[in-house]
């Protein structure tokens, strides 16, 4: 735990680098807003100081100032940069070609369409049927009959799916990957 005289020292030495990493942090505001940035760079900033504290076994006033501490709460709060911007970019794809429902409201609340996923599903594989090979209909098939095989991230429950289908996991991680090539998804 700090006091407010060390964190009005941290603030000032580093107030200025946390603004600018919280700059940096770019990508989807929902969930990184600079307020939520700078929140989290304080916790981070807290957090750096106890760790260090412990790693050194010494006292705040002992290890302010020093060099070694400089370059360990730098790498603290670039680091957090780092893993915040893993995390946008790995929620990306889900966030892509997405709309803004209150802009294009129109066709939310449009009469007589079918906005069924079952409906989309089995048209969109009605009209592209030619393409696919039969281990690739295969496992279309066995999917669309047992839609407990989509785990709920969104993902193919490989293991189970290979078992419905009599393949080892590698043949049906691959015939998944044929797939994902042709309609450029995420199973």
């Amino acid at each position: 735990m700090i006091t407010n005289e060390q964190w009005l020292l941290i603030d000032e030495r580093y107030g200025r680098l946390l603004t600018t990493i919280c700059n940096n942090i770019s990508g989807d505001i929902a969930i990184a807003s600079f307020d939520d940035n700078l929140q989290d760079l304080r916790i981070a900033t807290m957090e750096a100081v106890a760790g260090f504290a412990k790693k050194e076994n010494k006292e705040f006033d002992d290890f302010w100032d020093t060099t070694g501490f400089n370059k360990y709460m730098k790498t603290c709060l670039w680091n957090l940069k780092n893993k915040k911007g893993a995390r946008i970019t790995k929620r990306y794809a889900i966030n892509k070609n997405t709309v803004d429902v209150t802009e294009y409201s129109e066709i939310l609340i449009a009469e007589n369409q079918d906005s069924s996923s079952i409906s989309t599903f089995e048209s969109f594989f009605e009209h592209s049927e030619d393409k696919w090979s039969e281990e690739q209909k295969d496992l279309i098939g066995t999917i669309e009959r047992n839609p407990s095989l989509i785990k709920g991230s969104g993902t193919v429950n490989v293991r189970r799916l290979s078992l419905e289908l009599g393949y080892c996991p590698a043949k049906t991680k691959k015939i998944i990957e044929s797939i994902r090539g042709k309609i450029n998804l995420d199973l």
